[in-house]
């Protein structure tokens, strides 16, 4: 709305400004879970194909195998 010359300057850096915040809001918001979610299925998939029985979601993750590891109850 404002017309002065300082105002004309910032007008494109403040859209750009405001895109990638919503951009980046996105891809952390719901781009990276979906990501992960993936990675864990094929993982899921990969250890199942690979020894023969499915193993459970936790299970494939890297903490939990080393905390089960740390504990000694693998």
């Amino acid at each position: 709305m404002e017309k002065s010359r300082q105002a004309q300057f910032l007008i494109p850096m403040a859209i750009s400004v405001a895109y990638g915040i919503a951009i980046a809001t996105v891809l952390t918001l719901i781009m990276l879970p979906m990501l992960l979610s993936l990675g864990n299925t094929l993982k899921v998939y990969t250890q199942w194909l690979w020894e023969g029985k499915k193993p459970t979601k936790e299970s494939v993750e890297p903490a939990v195998e080393e905390m089960l590891t740390e504990s000694g109850e693998e």
